[in-house]
């Protein structure tokens, strides 16, 4: 899908977030050998994960079961091949954890403002803005902020303290309550919205 979006556009950057599972099957399934699947797991080789995104363009990678402290080797195998290696923080985070992150991500950081699943709950504004000079006292990269961020008006209030906005829930939800022919349409009204009221 990211080789196929690349043909249309170069400049939008493309972040593959998931599971640590699905990144170490696709090294056993995609490696040459035996041989290969070992040397994948060292730094003295690249994974084919790691090739492959790279070689399809993608700009960045989020496995929200990769801690920092047990992947270092990944982190400098993907900055060697130009990908940022990603990491979340939560109102959770202790300063120790937030040291650890800082020491090895970079793109961006994503802070998940709530408590609890994805779509769910009330967005505390203030509570984002207290947290992000303590997130940012450690991180030297942009804070996203995501979870709980459904309309214009709260992008808005969040893009004034944070360095990036980040939506997933309510597209799906959108998305997913209409025809296949009015996907793209509902997805581009609804971020267009966003955009606007990000940029007033």
């Amino acid at each position: 899908m990211v080789r196929v979006f690349r043909q249309q556009n170069q400049t939008t950057p493309v972040v593959l977030m998931g599971y640590a599972n699905p990144v170490e099957r696709y090294n056993q399934v995609h490696a040459a050998s035996k041989t290969e699947a070992a040397q994948a797991s060292s730094t003295s080789a690249t994974s084919p994960f790691v090739r492959d995104a790279a070689a399809a363009g993608v700009d960045g990678v989020l496995v929200v079961d990769y801690p920092p402290e047990e992947c270092e080797d990944f982190a400098a195998e993907l900055k060697a091949h130009g990908l940022d290696l990603i990491f979340l923080l939560a109102p959770t985070s202790t300063d120790e954890r937030m040291q650890q992150v800082a020491r090895i991500a970079s793109g961006y950081v994503y802070y998940v403002s709530l408590k609890g699943v994805t779509g769910s709950g009330a967005l505390d504004t203030g509570a984002v803005e207290a947290m992000l000079p303590r997130i940012r006292a450690h991180v030297q990269c942009p804070v996203g902020v995501g979870f709980g961020i459904r309309d214009a008006a709260t992008a808005k209030a969040i893009g004034r303290v944070a360095d990036a906005v980040v939506i997933g829930s309510k597209i799906i939800q959108l998305i997913d309550s209409q025809p296949r022919d009015q996907v793209s349409a509902t997805a581009q009204t609804f971020l267009r919205e966003i955009r606007t009221a990000l940029d007033s």
